[in-house]
């Protein structure tokens, strides 16, 4: 069902309605998540920012290579939370101001001796990377096969197992997930490298099979750009104080 957001708006009629814009996002706490009421920072930070525009949100949860190619192919207004890469910015459109701010890191075990200074060092570890996220690319360019992962807890699971030995992702994530999915004790044995893997900013892809995606990636920075002036956002986003 394509061009989602212009059938709402022939449906509505002459009445007064809300838009609603689809998107397709999958599992990853806390900034989204299905199963986590407390996971949602940023569905609540879209949330906000597009109904000060004057449209409603409506979330459909996938793994994330299926909600890329959903959005890629017009079954969804726009998916997040995404990085921008040449590759995306070719087949999305993007907005102007990042939902967030998040710093990537490597997670391994304790017992695991582990040092890098630049990726191409991680040939010598097994290493995993979830289908869709944009390490794969990179491993691939440098000559690391990766052990391909379903999602974030998987790979979690899979490094406390020891099949693989280390995991890129976002601190912020990473340490949420293994709140969740583990005793503290198990939790002890997973620690991350203090030098950041790299800073990101993560916006919203918006679908260029969608003829309304300009507008929506207009709105939603003008409702982006209102939530901070007002305070509303850091007031959202404040709770990852905590996270640590």
């Amino acid at each position: 069902m394509k061009i989602s957001l212009l059938l709402t708006l022939f449906l509505c009629g002459n009445t007064f309605c809300e838009p609603t814009v689809n998107l397709a996002i999958g599992e990853w706490p806390p900034y989204v998540s299905e199963q986590d009421d407390d996971g949602k920072i940023l569905e609540n930070v879209v949330t906000e920012a597009f109904a000060i525009e004057g449209f409603r949100t409506n979330f459909e949860y996938f793994p994330w290579k299926r909600s890329y190619e959903n959005t890629k192919l017009g079954y969804a207004d726009g998916t997040f939370p995404w990085n921008k890469t040449p590759t995306r910015e070719r087949e999305f459109l993007t907005h102007s101001i990042p939902l967030i701010k998040d710093e990537g890191v490597f997670f391994h075990l304790v017992d695991t001796d582990f040092e890098w200074q630049e990726l191409a060092d991680l040939k010598a570890y097994r290493v995993g990377v979830v289908i869709g996220f944009k390490q794969l690319d990179e491993y691939k360019r440098l000559g690391i096969t990766p052990e391909l992962i379903e999602d974030e807890e998987a790979a979690f699971k899979m490094l406390l197992t020891g099949r693989i030995e280390v995991y890129q992702t976002s601190k912020t994530v990473g340490l949420s997930t293994i709140k969740q999915l583990f005793t503290p004790e198990l939790a002890e044995n997973i620690t991350f490298h203090p030098k950041a893997s790299e800073v990101n900013e993560y916006f919203v892809l918006f679908s260029k099979s969608s003829i309304n995606s300009e507008n929506l990636a207009i709105s939603l920075d003008a409702g982006l750009q209102k939530l901070k002036e007002s305070g509303r956002y850091a007031e959202l986003v404040d709770v990852l104080k905590t996270a640590d």
